[in-house]
């Protein structure tokens, strides 16, 4: 009886999306792939912090009582440092990788294997987390 390989399974975090997302765009063309990278740039750069930051506005408006300036300050805070800088971070991973992509396809031509896609991806994350700081 044979056993079957083990898998690992991601955490479902922002890594994982730019990954899913260069091998998306490793599926299309060099314009496909360009395509790609704009439109995953537009949801995480600009479309999930906005909408993070108006269901924070409303919820500041329903904080009442002495504290609640301070609780306001500290819900900024905490939205900025864990949800939208790094959904800005993805944004630009994201852009980069996928232009990666469109770039290398269109000059060579070849299709990428997961290696090179993986590799890619591993680059624009760490590009992306020193232009986000």
């Amino acid at each position: 009886m044979s056993r079957r390989g083990y898998k690992r399974h991601g955490r479902g975090d922002l890594s994982t999306a730019v990954d899913d997302t260069a091998h998306l765009a490793a599926s299309f063309g060099p314009v496909g792939a360009f395509c790609t990278g704009t439109i995953g740039f537009a949801v995480f750069y600009t479309v999930l912090p906005l909408c993070m930051m108006a269901w924070t506005a409303e919820r500041k408006a329903s904080l009442k009582g002495s504290a609640a300036a301070t609780f306001a300050i500290l819900l900024d805070q905490v939205m900025w440092q864990r949800l939208i800088s790094p959904c800005q971070c993805a944004g630009i991973s994201i852009l980069l990788v996928c232009s990666a992509i469109a770039a290398w396809k269109l000059i060579d031509r070849a299709d990428l294997n997961d290696e090179d896609v993986t590799f890619l991806s591993c680059v624009s994350k760490g590009i992306g987390r020193l232009m986000g700081n």
